[in-house]
């Protein structure tokens, strides 16, 4: 462990006791207020959390992050084809395997991979089934072939430009700071619907808080990063909206499915598109951002 290693467990630990004593003061300045308990969440956030960050640390030929996203990305894919299209087994797996390949493959051989996957989908998804269930099937395919594997491999194409790990560290650690303090916020100064028609939980000030917050996290993080304090902030509040963005789409997902939660897999954080939903989004984005030439 270096001295910036210490510093980014520092200031994830500092930011964890800023949330915690959000949540306590919402429980004394709010206590009859509604919403969803934190608490109930806390030892699988941080677990969670713990998991990330060691296995974009560890040595890039061990591939830890690429078999983490692999499990995610396969239990997504299964998580979408059980809503969508139950029959199609097949379609987590193909998932595991694209994931799992981009942690080996070049990009360029990734995507050819890529392609041919989704063009033998594709003729499947013509030929099998009912035609009645073409659309369900499709966004199906949609989801464990496109949506799911381009976004992970966006997140290790990121992590294997950068051999400090800190990179993607950063992308992480803004989109979880958005994403558990937005609901911390919101439950102690919420008072306007955010989308009302989307998630009726969201607010505006909780939206507010969470892309400050993770703005205030990018700036907290440029240094180990490698940008100055005025970049980190910048990329800390994009990734503050687009994990907001992220976490629309899956709410809108839910909705025209008839969803609470796309399972519970991971207990009182729901599925595993309802946890990582944000950074999901913002994986591409950030690589787009900082990595694409």
């Amino acid at each position: 462990m270096t001295p910036a290693h210490w510093r980014v467990l520092l200031i994830y630990f500092a930011f964890t006791l800023a949330a915690t004593a959000l949540a306590l003061a919402r429980r004394w300045l709010r206590p009859g207020a509604g919403g969803e308990s934190v608490w109930s969440k806390y030892p699988s956030y941080l677990l969670l959390n713990l998991m990330f960050l060691i296995a974009s640390w560890l040595p890039h030929a061990w591939h830890a992050l690429t078999a983490l996203l692999t499990a995610l990305g396969g239990l997504a894919a299964w998580e979408i084809t059980r809503a969508l299209w139950p029959q199609a087994r097949a379609l987590p797996l193909a998932t595991i395997a694209l994931v799992a390949a981009g942690g080996w493959l070049s990009q360029e051989g990734w995507l050819k991979a890529w392609l041919a996957t989704l063009l033998a989908g594709i003729a499947a998804n013509t030929w099998l089934g009912p035609r009645g269930d073409l659309g369900r099937r499709a966004l199906a395919l949609a989801g464990s072939l496109v949506y799911v594997p381009l976004c992970l491999a966006a997140y290790l194409w990121t992590w294997q430009a950068d051999s400090t790990g800190f990179r993607v560290v950063f992308l992480y650690l803004t989109v979880a700071t958005n994403d558990a303090l937005a609901q911390i916020t919101g439950q102690l100064f919420g008072a306007r619907q955010l989308a009302p028609h989307l998630s009726p939980a969201k607010t505006v000030e909780g939206a507010l808080g969470g892309v400050l917050l993770a703005g205030a996290m990018g700036a907290a993080m440029s240094g180990v990063a490698g940008w100055s304090l005025p970049v980190g902030a910048v990329l800390g509040l994009v990734m503050g909206m687009a994990g907001l963005m992220g976490d629309l789409t899956a709410s809108a997902w839910k909705r025209a499915l008839g969803l609470k939660n796309f399972s519970d897999l991971l207990g009182a954080q729901g599925g595993v598109l309802d946890r990582f939903d944000g950074l999901l989004f913002a994986a591409p984005v950030f690589y787009l951002l900082t990595v694409w030439r």
